[in-house]
């Protein structure tokens, strides 16, 4: 009775009128779900109701306390008459609220937040093009509530303008007529309590051709004919546009950032224009640059009267200068040429005369003046010695299979390069450095040659290889007679269709090493034994057949132990009205279980590795269970006891104080 007043007084309170409002405190607001708050109030409170919303959670008078049932779990009533409410959820969000009996109100209004997780950021493009395309950026959060959103391009923070606008509470962001600086962006999402921010993402900008340049080195106002003149033009573009060169408004067909003019003549004075293009923007640019070549050398050349020139014949150069000159030597590959045994000038040096071509003397021949204006140099003549061909190598198999293709190549040392055929069995049958000879019989195998013709200097030289074409194995398989079980001797049978084989075993793409002879396993003729087979034998096995026309692989066989069981083990018996006990085994494969109590087989249900009964007085007792392996035929058991559990009830004081407010508090209690 003395509850039911108590229970009646902190209601009539609850709901009669404040004194006052007073104010009230939270240990954290917001708050982040799963958390802990305490609520409190810096009022002396004696006699006091805690309520969330409309919902009373706390009942208090002189130090008793009664928490609703809704609150029991969550809410506790602390010494100093604050609040603790723990494992907070959204739906705990609202107004809070202390009524102190015929004191005052207190109020607080609690936010439980989600914290802030996997932040994400997309455009609708990625690839843009610059003041063309407007991109749109938007950001979330997979987890979280009450967020707010901001960006950063490029590392700043971006402020809204007029060609950027942001939407949607700021997770939109709408950039319109990008540019090159408008390629990395992030977002940051928080809320009161937490941040996170997403992962950069990258706006592949396209832009340019714009400012362009050229470079042109070495820098001159005039360059000599015979000069090396190299030019550059770049432009800001991505991506990088592509360059074309053109001369005097004519295309050079030359493309790429660099022009290089190689002993240029007097005809190369011009205007010299790069056409710049980037294929993205569809844009085009193009800068240009003059220059001006003299050309002092239309006095002085290099001549000849002697075509071909083939090795070992006799041959002139002749220097033709125009102009009076009082020194005159000659130069190979840029470097002074000299006499030798086979190199001679004639007395005023205008003449190189070589007595037997041999390679080493091809090379560029210049020859220098030196006049009373200038100093000439001619433009570079290019000997080319011809010769050859020396005896062919011959690449290709020396063995192949029937059905099978079969490529030979012949290479040869020769100048110009040689001509080549091929000859089998007396016929021309190919006319190129590459033979293929098709779908190969025994009847193919024999001499094949290959002659190197050189049509300047007339000479031709040969080669020849055997080849031999042998049948093919046609199969690979591995068989077992018996079922693999730990312990055992197993056999694993390697057959072969085909001749003249020699046979290897792998395991999981290893191939197995066989010494010392007593490893286990052992190999004989095409088998393959395990004496015994063990765990450690399991895994992937190939047999390979090698013969001269090439290998063959088995498919794989997997081989796998049956073994067990090892051990059996019966799961504790649950509690309830009905009690399951489950039984298992290690074991390959799943055996078959058999279950009986005290000692005597079950007729009903006495199969299955779990068995179910009442939980009464009568089927307490010993229960066994036995694993049978189907494959290797070995059982094991293992006993589990049972016996009933007692149940416990409830105190009748306890029942009495549930009945008592049940019925004065059916608003506060389930």
């Amino acid at each position: 009775m003395e509850s039911f007043i108590f229970a009646l007084i902190l209601i009539t309170t609850t709901f009669a009128p404040a004194a006052s409002m007073e104010a009230l405190y939270a240990s954290e607001n917001p708050v982040p779900v799963g958390g802990n708050v305490t609520l409190y109030s810096q009022a002396d409170v004696q006699a006091a109701v805690w309520m969330f919303d409309t919902e009373i959670i706390v009942l208090m008078l002189e130090g008793n306390a009664l928490i609703t049932k809704n609150w029991t779990h969550r809410a506790i009533l602390n010494s100093n008459s604050s609040l603790t409410i723990s494992s907070l959820q959204q739906n705990d969000s609202g107004i809070y609220t202390l009524v102190v009996v015929n004191s005052h109100r207190a109020q607080l209004t609690l936010t439980v937040q989600v914290p802030i997780s996997n932040v994400t950021t997309w455009a609708n493009a990625t690839h843009l093009v610059e003041f063309n395309d407007t991109v749109v950026l938007k950001c979330s959060a997979h987890i979280g509530s009450h967020m707010s959103y901001a960006w950063l391009r490029n590392g700043s923070a971006v402020i809204a303008d007029e060609r950027v606008k942001l939407s949607d509470g700021d997770a939109t962001l709408t950039i319109v007529g990008v540019t090159r600086h408008d390629q990395w962006f992030s977002c940051n999402v928080s809320n009161g309590v937490s941040h996170e921010s997403s992962h950069p993402l990258y706006l592949n900008i396209s832009y340019g051709p714009s400012n362009p340049s050229m470079m042109i080195m070495p820098m001159k106002l005039n360059y000599v004919v015979g000069s090396n003149i190299t030019l550059s033009c770049s432009a800001e573009s991505s991506p990088p546009a592509t360059i074309q060169w053109m001369f005097n408004g004519e295309n050079l067909n030359q493309s790429g950032p660099e022009l290089q003019l190689q002993m240029v003549s007097d005809s190369q004075s011009g205007d010299y224009q790069c056409i710049f293009y980037n294929s993205v923007t569809s844009k085009f640019n193009n800068i240009s640059s003059l220059i001006r070549i003299l050309d002092p050398q239309k006095h002085i050349q290099v001549e000849t009267s002697m075509n071909p020139a083939n090795e070992g014949d006799a041959y002139q150069l002749t220097c033709n200068i125009t102009a009076a000159a009082t020194h005159v030597h000659w130069l190979k590959n840029g470097e002074p040429l000299h006499e030798d045994n086979t190199t001679v000038f004639n007395m005023d040096n205008t003449t190189v005369n070589i007595s037997a071509l041999e390679r080493h003397h091809a090379g560029s021949y210049e020859c220098m003046a030196t006049t009373a204006l200038w100093i000439l140099t001619s433009h570079p003549y290019e000997l080319v010695v011809n010769y050859g061909p020396e005896t062919p190598m011959v690449w290709g198999p020396d063995f192949a299979a029937v059905g099978q293709n079969a490529v030979f190549n012949c290479s040869a040392v020769s100048m110009p390069p040689s001509h080549f055929s091929w000859w089998f069995h007396g016929s021309e049958v190919g006319n190129s450095s590459v033979f293929t000879m098709d779908i190969l019989s025994t009847s193919t195998s024999g001499e094949i040659t290959c002659k190197a013709y050189n049509l300047v200097t007339g000479k031709n030289a040969r080669k020849s290889k055997m080849l031999t074409v042998i049948q093919p194995i046609q199969s690979v398989m591995i068989r077992n007679n018996t079922v693999p079980i730990d312990s055992k001797d197993f056999t694993l049978t390697c057959n072969v269709t085909g001749t003249n084989y020699t046979i290897h075993w792998m395991k999981d793409n290893t191939y197995l090493n066989m010494t010392p002879p007593s490893v286990n396993p052992t190999i004989e003729n095409n088998m393959l034994h395990f004496t015994p087979l063990t765990l450690h034998h399991e895994g992937t096995y190939q047999c390979v057949a090698t013969n001269l026309a090439g290998s063959h692989n088995s498919p794989e066989y997997q081989l796998l132990v049956n073994y067990g069981p090892l051990s059996v083990t019966i799961s504790n018996p649950n509690q309830g009205p009905l009690v399951s006990m489950t039984c298992s085994a290690v074991s390959r494969p799943q055996c078959d279980f058999h279950w009986s109590f005290n000692g005597q087989l079950f007729l009903g249900l006495q199969t299955g590795p779990t068995i179910t009964f009442p939980a009464t007085q009568a089927n307490q007792g010993i229960y066994t269970c036995t694993a049978t392996n189907p494959v290797t035929h070995i059982t094991m058991s293992q006993t589990k006891a049972y016996s009933a559990a007692a149940f416990s009830f409830p105190s009748q004081a306890v029942v009495t104080m549930m009945g008592l407010f049940a019925l004065s508090l059916p608003v506060m209690f389930v």
